[in-house]
């Protein structure tokens, strides 16, 4: 699903110990807060910040998209990379669209490694190996009624991550 404005999400649990990240922005990438932050993991942009929207499986995910940084000239829908443009990351476990169909998460999969779907989807599989690891689902609400039916708790990052992974 492709996003074109800021959505709401919601941390899981305390944010105690989770520094925000800032990361440059692309002059030719926008995102939006409260998506998913990954790094492009191969090509001509690996390593920089891009829109989760269309994942790749060497993408690696580092938190949600919380804030402009520096360089940005107003609090409008949506964040425009250009020169000196940075995004403040959240990091630590928020609260996630599941999958449908094959990618549908529940209480069998507490504890397991889920994927990125897109910027606020993850799932089961890994799509044929073409989706980066999301990170490991915490919760869902079949054992915590605070998350929403067809949403999971997940602890967001990867062993290739910046943050040491889950």
């Amino acid at each position: 699903m492709a996003i074109t404005a800021d959505v709401l999400t919601d941390r899981y649990g305390s944010p105690d110990g989770h520094q925000p990240l800032n990361k440059l922005l692309p002059s030719t990438v926008t995102v939006y807060r409260g998506t998913v932050a990954g790094l492009a993991g191969t090509g001509g942009t690996q390593g920089k910040l891009k829109n989760e929207d269309t994942v790749a499986a060497t993408d690696i995910v580092l938190g949600i998209v919380s804030k402009a940084g520096s360089g940005w000239p107003n609090d409008t829908q949506g964040i425009v990379g250009g020169t000196g443009v940075t995004v403040e990351i959240e990091t630590g476990s928020f609260i996630l669209a599941s999958g449908t169909g094959a990618d549908t998460l529940d209480v069998t999969t507490n504890g397991a490694t889920v994927y990125l779907i897109d910027s606020v989807t993850v799932g089961k599989t890994n799509g044929g190996s073409s989706r980066p690891v999301a990170g490991v689902q915490l919760a869902c609400n079949a054992d915590d009624a605070s998350i929403p039916a067809g949403y999971v708790a997940v602890k967001l990052g990867t062993p290739n991550s910046p943050l040491g992974g889950p």
